[in-house]
């Protein structure tokens, strides 16, 4: 089975948050999830991730880092500080030293650079999928085995 196919078979019940200032990039790469996932949320900023985050059952936030009103670092701690297991990969530009110290402090899942290499994306992108729905099943197991 292709990549892509085990994709979608994997990300098909999950929900991403998807944040990026660019519109054209934001257009684009929000179009190429709703392949993939349940339901694809989208933000310009942090602060407008954060109400969604507030508002909807997300699985999964991919952002970007340098963004307006609130950048992504701020945004995934306050993401974390709401739900301290939630699952995080970073799309971005740049390539500092002190950003990617930092978001290994936060735990994120995982860190892209761009230009976004397809094959890279998808294959974080199915990795990530996988350890959501195993935890997702494991809490179901759990919460059986209470009753």
């Amino acid at each position: 089975m292709i990549l892509s196919e085990k994709l979608k078979d994997e990300a098909k019940t999950l929900n991403v948050l998807y944040v990026e200032d660019e519109h054209d990039t934001r257009v684009r790469v929000s179009k190429m999830f709703k392949l993939f996932f349940k339901e694809v949320f989208v933000a310009s900023d942090g602060l407008e991730a954060i109400e969604i985050f507030k508002e909807e059952d997300i699985d999964l936030i991919m952002t970007d880092l340098t963004m307006p009103k609130m950048d992504g670092i701020e945004m995934i701690k306050m993401a974390k500080e709401l739900n301290f297991n939630q699952h995080v990969i970073i799309l971005t530009a740049h390539n500092s030293s002190e950003n990617l110290m930092e978001t290994i402090d936060l735990q994120v899942d995982g860190f892209l650079l761009k230009p976004l290499r397809m094959d890279k994306m998808l294959d974080l992108l199915y990795k990530v999928s996988h350890i959501i729905n195993l935890e997702k099943n494991e809490k179901k197991l759990n919460g059986n085995n209470l009753s």
